[in-house]
């Protein structure tokens, strides 16, 4: 292993290179895998990519330098999940997960000695993170997914009040949780539109008489 010293010295550093990269849009967007993580997985997974190939020399043609390697893409997938937050109504974090996973498919391939190929990736991967997130929100804007909570004084008839709120608007709502105790009832929707009906939403809910108060999930 010697000889290949300074080879895979070369290889390291690209891998530190690449995972500081992506690992600093990353810190930027304020995700739980930031540079370091990116960094140590990135390096991670190289170094395990020198130690099969090295470990296939041993073994004169007789060891599978994919044997180890194979077993990253599996484990990755148990740090990948760990990212991923479930909360009532929502998920987060399956972006971090799927560059942590594709992060170590980077390592891999600079570990074997692919560079180049592993750079045209990582700039493909940048480019995914960055630029692509400005189409998101492009599309966002014209539409996107609310989860509304709204609490109100219990009456007769204010649950239609509020539901024809939408109809008004041909918004299609659809009712994830009704709540209702002696001293309020809770209303909670998932509705589809762009951002200027969303907004006259909010307008007319908090001028309907009967609603207490609405808050976004």
């Amino acid at each position: 292993m010697t000889e290949n010293l300074s080879t895979y010295l070369i290889r390291l550093l690209v891998a530190l290179l690449v995972g500081g990269l992506i690992g600093l849009e990353r810190e930027f967007k304020g995700k739980p895998a930031g540079i370091r993580t990116n960094i140590l997985m990135c390096i991670g997974s190289a170094m395990i990519m020198i130690i099969s190939i090295e470990i296939s020399k041993l073994g004169k043609g007789y060891a599978d330098p994919g044997r180890i390697a194979a077993q990253v893409v599996t484990g990755i997938g148990f740090l990948g999940a760990g990212t991923i937050i479930r909360s009532k109504f929502h998920i987060t974090g399956l972006t971090t997960a799927a560059t942590i996973w594709v992060l170590s498919a980077l390592g891999l391939a600079i570990g074997a000695g692919y560079i180049t190929l592993a750079i045209i990736g990582a700039v493909f991967i940048t480019i995914t993170l960055t630029l692509i997130r400005y189409i998101e929100d492009a599309i966002l804007r014209r539409r996107k997914t609310h989860i509304l909570a709204i609490t109100l004084t219990p009456k007769e008839g204010i649950l239609l009040r509020v539901l024809e709120t939408f109809t008004s608007l041909k918004v299609i709502s659809e009712a994830l949780e009704v709540d209702k105790t002696e001293d309020k009832w809770s209303l909670t929707l998932e509705y589809t539109c762009s951002e200027e009906k969303h907004s006259e939403i909010l307008n007319r809910l908090s001028q309907t008489d009967g609603v207490m108060k609405t808050t976004e999930l």
